[in-house]
């Protein structure tokens, strides 16, 4: 009765009698510091919980908490490790994982060449492995690949022709390739446009003239 009254002394207009409403409905208390605010919306399913941005980002460092890294000692959210290298170092710490190097199941190995312990499947390193041939010069490790890529393509033209047989040492060819000494080409004594087959005993070494006077010819 009394806001009405308020109401009609404001406006001025006798005899319209209206209720206005209560100043604490539509004030509410912030979540983080507890004070009374007036929101911006007025939703009752969804009310707005914070009085400022700065509350809300302030709730949000509150609700997380801190741990110390058992490896380096740095703040961390996790409650072991700041990452995972502070894990892998401090379980790996003074200890081998896998105490048999000769079972087929460890992945700790022995070495072919020099014998030392490896997490590699068959050498140490490159220098141990011959087929890396990190020993060769510049010029050997380009004649040797050279001498690869012209076999393969030899292979590639006779498979094309169904020509290479399915039972050849292609590894005997390639060493075969990789021999041809300087000034000399590797040559099929019988061509394969000839019906020739890449096979080793169908191979010869020619000189680059002679390989090109012989061509695509059988010469008797």
């Amino acid at each position: 009765m009394n806001q009405a009254i308020l109401h009609s002394e404001i406006t001025g207009v006798p005899g319209r009698i209206r209720t206005l409403p209560s100043i604490n409905k539509f004030m509410l208390n912030c979540a983080h510091c507890q004070s009374i605010f007036k929101p911006y919306r007025t939703n009752n399913s969804k009310p707005q919980k914070y009085c400022n941005i700065k509350c809300y980002k302030d709730s949000k460092k509150v609700k997380k908490k801190f741990y110390f890294c058992i490896q380096c000692g740095k703040n961390t959210i996790n409650p072991k490790f700041c990452n995972s290298s502070c894990a892998a170092s401090y379980n790996n710490k003074g200890r081998r994982r896998h105490s048999k190097p000769d079972a087929l199941w460890s992945l700790v190995k022995l070495c072919k060449t020099c014998g030392k312990e490896t997490a590699r499947l068959v050498y140490c390193s490159n220098d141990c492995n011959p087929k890396k041939k990190t020993h060769l010069t510049k010029e050997e490790k380009y004649e040797l690949s050279r001498a690869i890529k012209n076999e393969a393509w030899a292979r590639y033209m006779a498979k094309r022709k169904n020509q290479t047989p399915k039972d050849i040492d292609i590894k005997a060819i390639q060493q075969f390739y990789a021999n041809c000494p300087k000034g000399y080409e590797v040559d099929h004594i019988i061509p394969i446009s000839k019906g020739g087959l890449h096979t080793l005993e169908n191979l010869q070494y020619l000189t680059v003239s002679e390989n090109r006077k012989k061509s695509n010819k059988i010469m008797a």
